[in-house]
């Protein structure tokens, strides 16, 4: 399998589907926290599906930290 498999999680799938389908100009930031993402597109090694994944990008300095925590929630 080569294409791309939204999440199961209806969230994700809808931030995904927003951010690119605006360009990258919605759906830029984690729900309602104003906190910036960006998508992380990886491949299963298994399966060979493309998955996309929106992560928390935190400034370090010079550098940016990916944060996959679902915004804090428990």
């Amino acid at each position: 399998m080569t294409e791309y498999v939204p999440s199961p999680s209806q969230w994700v799938a809808d931030q995904v589907a927003l951010y690119e389908g605006s360009g990258g100009t919605e759906g830029t930031t984690l729900r309602d926290t104003g906190l910036p993402v960006i998508i992380v597109t990886n491949r299963g090694w298994k399966t060979g599906a493309v998955r996309k994944t929106p992560l928390m990008r935190v400034a370090d300095g010079r550098n940016y930290i990916l944060v996959a925590s679902q915004g804090g929630a428990p």
